[in-house]
């Protein structure tokens, strides 16, 4: 017994020392890896805030207007009633200068596509809206970026989203009766059915008075929440908060228009180009521009661009000045 004992002591004094010795290495492995993980961290946390740094000041940057956020857009408006005609319309957006220009343009314009004359109308029934944006941008001489089309139903989605137009009745027709006041025809509201066979309705004098109301009444539309205007519509919007509240539902508003239509338009370019549409909305104070293209008649009876017109469209898109206006005007009659 004695002898077990002096054996447990002996393996208890051999056992202590071991012990000890593999704690304190092991203490100074556990030190070594934090210094050198911690290290490590330091050095991907410096790498991953100068990344951060560096995409705010990218964010940053392309928050500001520019002459990039300049375009033009060709919209057209294939009604689902055959009854109904095409309604064709150039929106050129410039929030550099706040403003935004919206012409109707006749179906019956001739256009030249692949060396070819033809109508506006016949361009883009046979050869479809790539071509007729390639069309009628050499005809007015414009850049046009994209196009968009809709049929009655993505039209209606599309201005639900803005609200009911204020506008007067020029015509008779579904829905339609001129409503006579004091000083003439009154405005009045329309539902989105009404504006619809507004655009498209057959029963104008001609095209150039339903061209003039698709551009006028698409820009009285546009007024009417740009730079917080009031909205009358379903959405519930109240005075004042017109373009504040489309600039806030942008992101909403585009993914439901963009299902809606034929277009174009990636969600890229809508990104590239957001902040500007935002700013328009909700900050512009300047009217947006409508009209029709003028025309004029050749010997033959059909009809032609205005011969001046495209200068003066270039005035309006500052894309020339008013003296190199005259100077081209000056050199044109001396040529003659």
């Amino acid at each position: 017994m004695l002898q077990n004992q002096q054996m447990t002591t002996s393996y208890q004094r051999r056992r202590g020392p071991k012990a000890g010795s593999t704690a304190i290495p092991f203490m100074i492995t556990v030190l070594i890896s934090l210094v050198v993980f911690g290290s490590v961290a330091l050095y991907f946390y410096q790498k991953l805030t100068a990344k951060s740094k560096e995409l705010q000041t990218m964010q940053s940057t392309t928050t500001s207007i520019s002459e990039d956020d300049i375009s033009s857009i060709l919209f057209l408006l294939d009604p689902d009633d055959d009854t109904k005609k095409n309604a064709v319309m150039m929106l050129h957006f410039d929030p550099v200068r706040k403003k935004i220009f919206c012409h109707g343009i006749r179906v019956d314009m001739p256009v030249v596509y692949d060396g070819k004359s033809m109508t506006v109308d016949t361009c883009y029934v046979n050869h479809g809206m790539e071509a007729l944006k390639t069309a009628i941008s050499e005809l007015l001489d414009q850049p046009i970026a994209h196009y968009i089309k809709m049929d009655s139903t993505g039209f209606q989605k599309t201005v639900n989203l803005i609200g009911n137009v204020t506008y007067r009745i020029p015509i008779r027709d579904t829905g339609l009766k001129p409503i006579e006041g004091d000083e003439g025809e009154m405005q009045v509201t329309l539902d989105n059915p009404q504006f619809e066979t507004l655009l498209t309705s057959s029963n104008y004098s001609d095209e150039g008075e339903r061209s003039t109301v698709i551009g006028d009444s698409v820009a009285s539309l546009l007024n009417q929440c740009i730079g917080g205007g009031d909205v009358p519509s379903t959405l519930g919007s109240r005075k004042g908060e017109g373009g504040a509240r489309i600039a806030m539902n942008l992101d909403s508003y585009f993914n439901t228009m963009f299902n809606a239509v034929t277009t174009d338009i990636t969600v890229m370019d809508f990104s590239n180009h957001r902040h500007a549409i935002s700013y328009m909305f909700q900050y512009s104070s300047a009217p947006a521009l409508g009209s029709g293209v003028p025309v004029e008649p050749l010997p033959d009876g059909s009809i032609t661009l205005h011969s001046a017109w495209q200068n003066s469209l270039k005035l309006m898109f500052c894309q020339q000045t008013q003296s190199n206006s005259n100077d081209d005007e000056n050199s044109d009659k001396a040529s003659e």
